[in-house]
């Protein structure tokens, strides 16, 4: 009976994969895209991880052992470099959560110029290399800062902004936009009758905000809390440029790697940062979306109740300070550029911007930012109607992948392609190719999450018309669905390109001197106290940022596609 039961078990499995594998194979062309989908995504992002995690155990260098992970627990430093960069990430998280709440209020619940003023000047940062804020802060406050000496005089003591507490600060401006944008669309998306019934019922509107408001934005805020966690925790520039004697453990990494070629213990010290990065993503992944379903009405959008004279005031003073350090921040990178040595010899010139490496280097940022955007957006959006349109095995599975890539830690992904692309049969190290699908294969999850949204507003039944008209599937992608997705492929190519523009930490373990690029180079330039020509690149990289975001939004807004 067993036996018996156990072969109709058998045979309906089988019968199972017979019918999967006949309906994938119905479609050859999409059933070969979705094959080379999935090997991409296998070779540019699961194999460095794996790479990462078996070195860590000496596979692929000396043989299996456990000796790197005891000489990290017995050795201090690492140990030390591990409570820093998790103490970093808390103490920066819980300061980036406690302005964005009353910075997203004022943007959100009043109506003033000013407010729309603070709004771009908080989203400022994004377009700006993530060590910008690093480099302003050793104008201002460095050994020879604009401002140290008066400190020094004023207090009688030796002040110094290098240390723990330094890269908090950077790493506060650095990652505040982020927080603020998801914490301000939580905001907006509530429900305004809750709050004006609250306020009908009685309550003031301090408690409106901290029974109603809040609670309901709670998922925008935890998961603005976890990311911002993560991103302080797995920071390589700020703590290289800033962090000063204190060790962190991605700039560690990057210095075992490049100082002492240890690649077993800088993997070790990557497989720590991967840690909270997976277990964050899987909580945001498969708990907080459930949440996140129940707490926004469908009559979201419309006009909230605005902030009585006491909260606005309290929200509008903790916002000005913020949107005035931030300008300051900026102020002082654009000084630094035009003038000999910042509060020093405070002459007026344009030597910093004479440098041939730099435009040299700023040429191959762009050319690498735009094949990675665009590599980006095309694969997400056909990973994405390969998941939502067509019946692919393991479809689910790719998707968890192509997500997990832009979760992943950059120093940990460059340390996972040195691994695998530095030697045969895959050399590419060095090669402007390998620097295009790294920031490709990062990113690629941007294109797919906007594919996808957009693909569940399309109603099929435009592509069913098309189909019994007559049309092949391939006719009616490119004829039907193509032109629909054009703002989820915009909306992916800028932000990958601005990221691509000024990311530093994975592809600084990829670069050679003939590819390398603006941002690792103004890092250098910062490590080496080459504050002028360090600010000067800045700008350029800036001013080139902002202009292509300019020239993209003419484009959308010619095209009529909103991103």
């Amino acid at each position: 009976m067993i036996v018996q039961t156990n072969t109709t078990v058998g045979d309906s499995i089988s019968h199972r994969f017979k019918l999967t594998w006949k309906r994938f194979w119905s479609e050859p062309g999409f059933a070969v895209a979705a094959i080379i989908v999935a090997a991409l995504l296998i070779l540019f992002i699961l194999l460095p991880l794996a790479a990462v995690l078996l070195r860590s155990f000496g596979i692929g260098g000396e043989g299996f052992s456990f000796q790197y992970y005891q000489q990290f627990l017995q050795h201090s430093s690492y140990f030390q470099a591990l409570l820093n960069s998790i103490g970093v990430g808390v103490v920066t998280t819980a300061i980036v959560i406690s302005i964005s709440i009353p910075f997203a209020l004022y943007v959100t619940r009043t109506k003033s110029t000013l407010s729309k003023m603070y709004r771009a000047l908080s989203l400022l940062p994004m377009v700006a290399p993530p060590f910008i804020f690093s480099l302003s802060l050793i104008i201002l406050l460095g050994r020879r800062g604009v401002v140290t000496e008066h400190i020094n005089n004023l207090f009688g003591v030796e002040f110094s902004i290098y240390g723990f507490w330094g890269v908090v600060v950077a790493q506060v401006l650095g990652f505040f936009p982020i927080a603020y944008m998801m914490i301000e669309s939580s905001l907006r998306s509530i429900n305004p009758s809750l709050e004006h019934a609250s306020r009908d019922l009685g309550a003031g509107q301090a408690r409106t905000i901290f029974k109603v408001s809040l609670p309901l934005a709670s998922t925008g805020i935890l998961k603005a809390s976890l990311i911002v966690f993560v991103m302080a925790l797995a920071d390589f520039s700020n703590p290289l440029i800033i962090g000063g004697e204190t060790s962190f453990l991605a700039s560690d990494a990057y210095l075992l790697v490049t100082g002492q070629q240890n690649l077993e213990m800088a993997a070790v010290l990557g497989v720590f940062l991967i840690i909270p990065s997976l277990i964050v993503f899987l909580y945001q992944t498969y708990f907080i979306k459930d949440i996140e379903t129940t707490s926004i009405d469908s009559s979201a959008g419309t006009s909230n109740v605005p902030l009585n004279k006491k909260i606005q005031g309290v929200t509008f003073g903790i916002s000005t300070l913020m949107a005035l350090f931030i300008a300051v921040m900026f102020i002082m990178v654009v000084l630094g550029a035009f003038v000999q040595i910042i509060g020093v010899n405070n002459t007026f010139t344009l030597d910093h911007f004479s440098d041939p490496s730099g435009w040299e280097f700023i040429s191959t940022s762009l050319i690498v930012s735009f094949f990675a955007a665009l590599l980006a957006s095309v694969l997400g959006l056909l990973q994405g109607y390969l998941t939502v349109r067509k019946n692919i095995p393991a479809k689910k599975f790719l998707e968890f992948v192509a997500l997990f890539g832009l979760a992943v830690p950059g120093t940990v992904m460059g340390i996972g392609y040195v691994l695998i692309f530095n030697g045969p049969p895959l050399f590419l190290t060095g090669t402007v190719l390998l620097l295009v699908l790294n920031m490709t294969f990062r990113k690629i999850g941007v294109g797919l999450e906007s594919g996808i949204s957009k693909l569940h507003q399309i109603d099929t039944s435009m592509e069913e018309a098309s189909a019994d008209l007559g049309a092949k599937p391939l006719h009616t992608l490119r004829k039907i669905v193509l032109p629909l997705l054009s703002p989820a492929f915009m909306s992916g190519f800028v932000y990958t390109f601005m990221t691509a523009m000024v990311s530093v930490s994975s592809v600084i373990f990829l670069v050679s001197p003939g590819t390398n690029l603006a941002a690792t180079y103004i890092l250098n330039l910062a490590n080496q106290a080459a504050v002028g020509r360090a600010s000067a690149m800045s700008v350029i990289m800036i001013a080139i940022v902002l202009i292509c975001m300019a020239v993209l939004k003419w484009i959308e807004r010619r095209n009529n596609a909103g991103i």
